[in-house]
């Protein structure tokens, strides 16, 4: 089946480093909806507990992934997740396709392994599955959820045991597709015609311009999309882009890391005509950005894009309004990206919080006397948030917290500094924010 083997095509790009939306783009291209469907699914459960499914390959078949060959180990992994998840897809016909994938890649020995391996798992999984989601251990939960130990231990030690917990089912959760609707566009037109293409959608309980889907989508396929009427974008991602809107007072606007521009455009259609200058490092997303631009009508004039390293650009006005969506773990979005799991370390995370660190002393350094600076991160872990605010502004004289107004439910104060968004809903992601003023 076309679905399967797009899926271990995927599997295998994203243990190579690929991101699995980037690969699964590419690789969906011509695929019959069914098929394309079919292959996003098996690859998301795949890697939302890929350190859990490794584990019960190895429980059942007595050896380490490192002893079977590549397409083996994908087989097996992809098949003791899809035996154990899929809803909708008969265990015996994917352990059939998978072992039929085995003999053309695979040695005959490993073809009767890897059968009898997914024969059991057909047997055992789904009951493995929920003994370790209901274990009182904290090391098991980390490990049925995909989740570092470390990490597990790090939430524990900032929310306490019972939040912690949460979060790390939070972080497993399927997410679905909401959609930011641009200024002047009919609500009710774009969800009865996303309704006539056989989505399930109707309107955010958060946000009045957000639509919500009860799936995922393909962006181009979805009505109006062409036309820059919406954009799909989580909620939370819109409320951290209305914190810097409302926080708008004149004057020069700087993003610091636009990445795509999903949130730089947001800002751009709200205030209308301000003067916005967006800095990105990598050239594929400031290409992206300028293409987002495009499709949403949004007049060049205002807008400057720069590509460079933040620690080093300068803006060509001083800016009295600082935007730093500063790169972070992506813990929060780790039930949408759970591919963001299986690219964490100690090390990884401690370069993080020395740059982000970095960032916002130069973001302090630019912004005017008076100005502001909002912070954000898409991350839960304290180290990349309140720990580096609180050291920033310790360095920093004349720097004061500005309260933020959240209208909204599932946000948390930071302990002592910024807001979280909890990441409750398949449409929220978990974000953090914190609003510094410069004192005149």
């Amino acid at each position: 089946m076309r679905g399967i083997e797009v899926a271990l095509e995927v599997w295998r790009d994203v243990n190579e480093g690929l991101f699995a939306s980037e690969a699964l783009r590419k690789k969906s291209l011509g695929l019959p909806e069914g098929d394309r469907v079919l292959a996003s699914t098996l690859v998301y459960v795949s890697i939302r507990r890929a350190s859990f499914w490794k584990y019960l390959v190895k429980e059942y078949s007595g050896r380490s992934l490192r002893e079977f060959s590549p397409a083996a180990g994908d087989a097996l992994v992809l098949g003791v997740a899809g035996i154990a998840e899929l809803r909708r897809f008969h265990p015996a016909s994917l352990v059939n396709a998978l072992v039929e994938f085995v003999k053309k890649k695979g040695s005959r020995r490993e073809v009767s392994v890897v059968n009898a391996v997914l024969r059991r798992a057909a047997r055992e999984a789904k009951k493995d599955l929920e003994r370790f989601l209901h274990s009182p251990q904290l090391k098991d939960l980390c490990l049925v959820c995909g989740v570092p130990y470390w990490v597990g231990t790090s939430l524990s030690d900032s929310w306490g045991r019972k939040e912690a917990r949460q979060l790390l089912k939070l972080m497993t959760m399927r997410s679905y597709v909401s959609l930011r609707l641009s200024p002047g566009v009919d609500k009710r037109e774009v969800i009865s015609n996303l309704e006539g293409s056989g989505y399930r959608a109707w309107e955010s309980s958060l946000l009045d311009y957000s639509i919500r889907l009860a799936s995922s989508a393909f962006p181009p396929n979805l009505y109006g999309y062409d036309k820059g009427w919406i954009t799909p974008q989580t909620e939370s991602s819109m409320m951290v882009a209305e914190v810097v809107s409302s926080n708008y007072e004149g004057g020069a606007i700087l993003d610091m890391c636009c990445g795509r521009g999903v949130k730089t455009a947001q800002i751009a259609q709200v205030l209308t005509g301000a003067p916005i200058e967006a800095w990105e490092l990598s050239q594929g997303r400031l290409k992206a950005a300028e293409r987002e631009m495009e499709r949403l009508r949004i007049k060049r004039d205002s807008i400057i894009f720069k590509r460079g390293d933040a620690l080093e650009l300068n803006p060509n006005e001083k800016p009295s309004l600082i935007f730093l969506d500063a790169p972070c773990s992506g813990s929060g979005t780790w039930a949408r990206h759970p591919d963001g799991k299986l690219r964490q370390s100690k090390e990884k995370l401690q370069h993080l919080t020395d740059l982000q660190r970095a960032m916002l002393l130069r973001a302090l350094e630019m912004v005017k006397p008076g100005g502001k600076v909002v912070y954000s991160t898409c991350s839960l872990l304290r180290p990349e948030n309140e720990l580096v605010v609180g050291e920033v502004v310790g360095k920093v004289p004349d720097v004061v917290e500005i309260p933020v107004s959240w209208p909204y439910d599932y946000v948390r104060r930071g302990r002592p500094w910024g807001y979280y968004v909890w990441p409750a809903l398949p449409w929220v992601d978990g974000f953090y924010v914190a609003v510094l003023k410069k004192r005149p």
